[in-house]
């Protein structure tokens, strides 16, 4: 029996203190789920020779509507700042125009669970972190065309749920 339990603490400290990312799956492959509305978050390489640093796409239960993302770095802010929109026009716009098709901005910090650290969101090419947050993202969606058809109001935090193609 103590053999058994000193086991199975040591194997609980050792998982415990071993950074917690997916070892293999790019940043650029990952897929996120919000446990409460099971909204994803699917990150697509952005391309070369692109002022954005990641793309992603915001997928709602069963794909009924997904939403096109990209995240900029903002050297005045020294951040990642995302933007979420759904139907912009395209050309010559006004800030009002995109300010009506904007679901979600702000930036997205990448955080370990295991250890309570809270990072920038990692560059095209590092490991994906094991969850994401996306501060004002909840209510903000509710209030978007995304949230309508949504059973509840989302959190901030999103769940690495699989490496993506």
């Amino acid at each position: 029996m103590k053999v058994r339990l000193t086991s199975s603490i040591a194997f609980a400290w050792i998982a415990g203190t071993v950074p917690a990312a997916a070892a293999g799956c790019p940043i650029e492959r990952a897929v996120y789920a919000e446990a409460e509305t099971k909204i994803e978050i699917r990150f697509q390489p952005s391309g070369e020779d692109s002022p954005v640093s990641h793309r992603f796409v915001l997928a709602t239960p069963l794909n009924k509507m997904t939403v096109e993302g990209h995240v900029m770095f903002d050297p005045e802010i020294e951040r990642p700042v995302a933007m979420a929109m759904h139907d912009c026009p395209e050309g010559d716009v006004t800030g009002a125009d995109l300010a009506a098709c904007t679901v979600w901005t702000g930036i997205i910090y990448a955080s370990d669970k295991a250890t309570g650290h809270v990072d920038l969101l990692p560059s095209e090419g590092a490991d994906a972190p094991a969850s994401l947050v996306l501060p004002g993202f909840g209510p903000a969606v509710s209030r978007s065309v995304l949230g309508k058809g949504l059973a509840g109001m989302p959190w901030d935090v999103f769940e690495l749920k699989e490496c993506g193609k």
